[in-house]
């Protein structure tokens, strides 16, 4: 029998404040004034989840619309999975503590191809259908009878399931059986345009493959029930009220909705996360993300500056991070960097930058790094010998890389991180043992004791 989700969070579970919801800059709107209530389910454990950046910007861009309201919902620990089932008790999402079935749409994070699996047990959890077949209400299970054909989740309709993100984007076949529709490319214009054409299908008494019908219509929407694949693998429409093909959404990175949740406990990133440049032109072969996010797109300084002034201040963070495939291209970074040390100055700030290219590092950039204390610093070789980072098309040489590791090494770094794949086509063992030669080159070279 379910219970109250207060009974669950019992001294047995590790890290109960994973499921507390309510951090600060969470937002709360009325359950009864909202026309479309979605609840974005991040397909992780909440130390992940909540500080995705994605994951934040549409939330807090869901709601800042009218009559739209979001929740959040993550992944359990084994210990809660195992009680929630034998207690019988849905999946809830943080803030409302209602059940997932309250609301009308789930949307999932899916960012790569192992969370797909995450996603198929938060919806065994919820007691949802795993497939868009067994949702359709001519199956008539006792969640929705056969003879109801208004949606309408008050009245035992099925939410509608969806996924984004990059993986999703990229190819969505793969898991285009358990979707009701997929949102292709960026959500921060996509995802109110849906929720518009929600509250009109609601509000005009559509039922499910009406309101999906008109979800179709939507540049970046798929909707794979309307679609059949081909022998040689090619998609096609299986009726001639649906686009032909399915656009990829590009939107603007948005800043200031960057400013959102400060959670209870550690997460991954512990920092404010600021987005600075979306998409990348060097065209590295490996990269997925690379070429789905193009074109580039660079912010504008100011926004920057002004979204982390103020997420500072709301936060409480003592440090935050510049986010971009490539940060070291954004060409206002140092002028940012400066500013906004300016800014804060004397209140103990720090700016952290993600992996970067070691070709752009120099002075100027080692210069806005840290703070009162020195952050890490993290260069992305990819391959340890110039002939696999010429097949990948990395276009860095080693004297490059050399004199990256060399200017940090005298502004003060004693340690520098690098990252290195293996297993890249092409990839012969020479190539791995260069991996390990490189580190004792820069060494030898660097004076690195």
């Amino acid at each position: 029998m379910a219970v109250a989700v207060e009974q669950l969070l019992t001294p047995e579970i590790l890290k109960p404040a994973r499921y507390l919801g309510n951090e600060l800059g969470a937002v709360h709107k009325p359950w009864e004034a909202a026309a479309v209530r979605w609840v974005l389910t991040y397909p992780e454990i909440y130390e992940v989840g909540a500080s995705n950046l994605g994951h934040i910007i549409l939330y807090s861009i869901l709601n800042a619309q009218p009559r739209q309201l979001c929740d959040r919902s993550y992944l359990p620990a084994p210990d809660l999975a195992a009680k929630l089932r034998s207690t019988q008790t849905p999946l809830f999402a943080v803030e409302s503590r209602r059940s997932l079935t309250d609301f009308d749409v789930l949307g999932f994070s899916l960012s790569y191809e192992l969370g797909a699996t995450n996603i198929l047990e938060m919806l065994d959890l919820v007691g949802i259908p795993l497939t868009w077949k067994e949702r359709l209400p001519s199956r008539g299970t006792a969640k929705q009878p056969a003879n109801q054909n208004r949606w309408n989740v008050e009245q035992g309709s099925y939410p509608l399931i969806f996924a984004g993100g990059q993986t999703a984007t990229s190819n969505p076949e793969p898991y285009a059986d358990f979707f009701d529709f997929i949102a292709l490319g960026d959500g921060e214009e996509l995802l109110p345009e849906i929720g518009l054409v929600l509250e009109e299908g609601k509000a005009a008494g559509l039922n499910r493959e009406e309101i999906l019908l008109d979800l179709a219509q939507v540049p970046g929407v798929y909707v794979p029930q309307f679609y059949d694949m081909a022998a040689d693998g090619s998609v096609h429409p299986s009726r001639p009220d649906v686009p032909d093909r399915v656009l990829r959404r590009v939107a603007t990175p948005l800043p200031a909705y960057s400013i959102g949740l400060v959670p209870y406990i550690e997460t991954v990133h512990d920092r404010l996360t600021i987005e600075i440049r979306r998409g990348c032109t060097r065209g590295c072969r490996f990269c997925q993300p690379g070429m789905l996010t193009r074109p580039a797109r660079d912010v504008e300084p100011e926004q920057v500056i002004e979204a982390i002034e103020q997420g500072m201040r709301a936060t409480g963070y003592n440090e935050f991070s510049l986010l971009s495939l490539s940060c070291s291209d954004y060409l206002a970074l140092p002028a940012v960097g400066v500013e906004i040390k300016n800014r804060l100055q004397g209140e103990n700030i720090s700016l952290s930058l993600p992996s970067q290219r070691v070709d752009r590092f120099d002075e100027n950039i080692a210069n806005i790094l840290g703070g009162t204390r020195q952050s890490g610093l993290t260069f992305a070789p990819e391959a340890g010998t110039q002939r696999m980072r010429d097949i990948i098309n990395k276009g860095l040489t080693n004297e490059e890389l050399l004199r990256g590791v060399r200017t940090a090494y005298e502004q003060g770094w004693d340690r520098v991180k690098l990252y290195f794949m293996i297993g890249l086509p092409g990839e012969t063992d020479a190539d791995v043992l260069g991996i390990a030669e490189t580190m004792r080159w820069l060494q030898q070279k660097c004076q690195i004791k």
